[in-house]
This record gives C-alpha cells, sequence and structure tokens, in this order.
C-alpha cells in the first residue's frame, strides 16, 4: 500500500509538472495559406513570425516565463476556407487570438463573423482600404493605411514629380485592389491629377497587351498599379518590354512586395510606392533584423519583404499587448492593444487609437523607391 501511495504521489507530481509546463505556452493559431497559388507567400510569412517568436522566447518568454507558440491553419488561398476555420477558433476557448495573417480579402470574408465572435483578430499582412462602419468587434491590423498613405503619396508625385495626369491599372476580381483603388480615385480627383485611362484585368492574367496599349495611347505621366505584387510585376515588366519608361506607382503594398520586383524581372527599379519600412533607414532594430534575416536566408544582397517584416515587427508588438493584458482573457487581450502607446519598432512609432480601429496610428508615412535589387530605397524627403 505504501507503494503505491508513494507511486500515485509521484504520479501527481509528474502530472502538476506536465501541467505547469503546459501552463508555460501560449499557443496561437497562425493563419496564412500555405497550400494554393499563394503558398510561397504564406510560408515567408510563416518565417518572419517564426524568427520574431524565437528571439521572444530565447529573451524570457512573456507573461513571467510563457513560451509563444504558432501553430498553422490553413487559409487555402481563398475565402470559404477560411471563414470555416474562423468560427471554428471562435467557438474553441482554449484559442486566446486568431493571428490572420492572409490577404484583405480574407480578411474582409470574415468580418460579418468577427462582429459576433469573441475573439481578437490579429491581421498583419491585410492593406485594403477598410470601408467597414466598425473593427469587426476587434480586428486589429499593422500594415500604415491607406487612407492616410496615398494622400501623402500622391501629392509628391505632383510636387516632385510634376504629376498631372494618371493611369489606373486594376485588378478587378480582387477585394484589396478594389477598394484600394476606388480610395485612389478619389484622392487623384482630390488633388487635381487628371485620370485617362483606368483599365482592369482579372488575378492571374499573364497577358497585358491590351491594357498596356491603352496607357501608352493616353501617355499618362504616371501608372498606378493596384495589384497584388506578382501581378503588379508583370504589368510592370510588359510596359517596360513594351517600351514605355513612364513613372510607375501604386495604391498600396504592390511595388514594395518582393514578387513585384522578381516577377517584374527587375524593370521595376525606381517604382514608388508606401511600406512599412526601408532598408535605409539606420535605426538598430531595422538593421539588427535585416541582418537577422539575411544570415537566416543566406541572401546577403536582399532586402526582407515588407509582408514578412510587418510580420515579424507585429509579433514583437503583440507580445508587448500579452504583457500588458491584465489576464489572457480574450477582452482583457483586445484592450491591451489601445494600451500601446509610442512603441518603437521597424515600421516606426506605432500607436492604437480608437479613432482608427481596425489600423494602427503612424504619422509619417513610410515612402519608398526601388532600387538595385529591389532596394527599398526611402523616397520623398
Amino acid at each position: 500500500m505504501k507503494t503505491l501511495v508513494v507511486g500515485l504521489v509521484l504520479a501527481a507530481a509528474l502530472g502538476a509538472g506536465a501541467a505547469d509546463a503546459q501552463e508555460k505556452v501560449i499557443r496561437i493559431p497562425f493563419s496564412t495559406n500555405f497550400t494554393g497559388q499563394q503558398s510561397a507567400f504564406g510560408e515567408r510569412l510563416w518565417r518572419g513570425g517564426q524568427l520574431a517568436a524565437e528571439e521572444i522566447n530565447a529573451a524570457g518568454g512573456i507573461r513571467g516565463g510563457h513560451k509563444i507558440e504558432f501553430y498553422k491553419v490553413d487559409a487555402r488561398s481563398e475565402a470559404q476556407g477560411i471563414v470555416a476555420e474562423y468560427r471554428r477558433a471562435c467557438t474553441d476557448p482554449s484559442v486566446p487570438l486568431f493571428w490572420a495573417n492572409f490577404s484583405s480579402r480574407q480578411l474582409f470574408a470574415i468580418y460579418e463573423y468577427a462582429k459576433e465572435c469573441n475573439l481578437v483578430t490579429f491581421a498583419a499582412s491585410s492593406g485594403g482600404d477598410w470601408v467597414y462602419p466598425d473593427q469587426g468587434k476587434w480586428i486589429y491590423r499593422y500594415l500604415p493605411a491607406t487612407n492616410l498613405v496615398l494622400p501623402v503619396l500622391y501629392q509628391k508625385l505632383k510636387d516632385k514629380l510634376g504629376v498631372k495626369t494618371a493611369a489606373l491599372s486594376v485588378a478587378i476580381d480582387n477585394d484589396f485592389a478594389v477598394h484600394n483603388a476606388k480610395l485612389a480615385r478619389k484622392i487623384l480627383d482630390e488633388q487635381g491629377i487628371k485620370l485617362v485611362v483606368d483599365v482592369g484585368s482579372k488575378t492571374g492574367e499573364t497577358n497585358f497587351a491590351s491594357q498596356v496599349a491603352a496607357v501608352n495611347a493616353a501617355k499618362p505621366d504616371v501608372v498606378i498599379l493596384s495589384h497584388l505584387s506578382d501581378d503588379g510585376g508583370k504589368v510592370a515588366l510588359q510596359l517596360r518590354e513594351r517600351g514605355l519608361t513612364t513613372q510607375i506607382a501604386d495604391t498600396g503594398y504592390t511595388i514594395a512586395g518582393r514578387d513585384f520586383w522578381n516577377l517584374s524581372q527587375g524593370h521595376g527599379k525606381g517604382a514608388i510606392g508606401s511600406s512599412i519600412y526601408t532598408s535605409s533607414d539606420p535605426r538598430p532594430i531595422v538593421q539588427d533584423w535585416i541582418a537577422r534575416w539575411r544570415k537566416h536566408t543566406g541572401e546577403a544582397a536582399a532586402d526582407p519583404d515588407p509582408f514578412e517584416t510587418a510580420t515579424y515587427d507585429a509579433v514583437k508588438v503583440l507580445a508587448k499587448a500579452l504583457n500588458a493584458a491584465v489576464s489572457m482573457d480574450r477582452k482583457a487581450i483586445a484592450d491591451s492593444f489601445l494600451t500601446l502607446k509610442n512603441v518603437e519598432t521597424i515600421s516606426g512609432t506605432i500607436t492604437y487609437r480608437t479613432q482608427d480601429l481596425p489600423d494602427v496610428y503612424r504619422s509619417d508615412p513610410i515612402l519608398v523607391q526601388l532600387g538595385d535589387n529591389g532596394r527599398l530605397i526611402r523616397w520623398g524627403n
């Protein structure tokens, strides 16, 4: 009997130890496109998140030694799949928050469910203009808000380059592209830049001959692209192959994505847009990230993709929010984002303000021009 009692006590102690170990890990679903057409992009975002989590955990973790552990949830490069995964997470009390590292199209697809779901939804890679009346209860985004960036970008194009006329090329079947194009048309009109041609195409198209011909006939001062980065790169390549040297700009996050540079085959050099960071920023927080990324990938001459950088940066911000939360209750986590004021990040100083939600506030948009090998060079200052 004595042996049995000792065994039970030992088993209980081991069980408690296992429970304690389990309690020291905060597991978070990391949803992005791990399969489908955007899977390579999704894996880059996962890498950025993992690199940040590794740094946080190596430095002692959060909330008194808890480690952050992400696990993969496949958004499958389409809207229907992510709705099912999101609704499943909403009803699982073990899920503290939902990491929504997918496209604006997919984020917009879960908006109606987010309004009823008591789950913080942190969207680090959504850059489509937010057209909804609220933040879908607890949606938080991280890329610079296009409604704050585009007025600055287009005014700079007008002031510095004398832009008076513009062409707009839009992916008509993508919410990110369509919403940003609508905003761009409004701002161009307000700033007196005449839109002389407005052409559309579908995501994944490979031949933009008719669109390029329309742009060539209109002779605009700037061609503004509202596409995902890969399709934007294809458009830029075909513009240049047909002899058009017109300045290229965007409606937000087309030209900065690494896929734009790759698919333009280097012809994207000189394009102007916005980014979450610039590799010429001398701050240690930026240069340390670039050095770590280059060492990890072996790409010594390249810059980290802004979307991967945004993911890395946002995980660091999430750690600050979780440390600030009064508990790991979902509402407490949601409230903790609004405690983040003037936080230094790779993307500059950020603040979450009620009037900006779901977006984060940055007072200084980062405008960039692509240099050699797609390097992100600060532009417009």
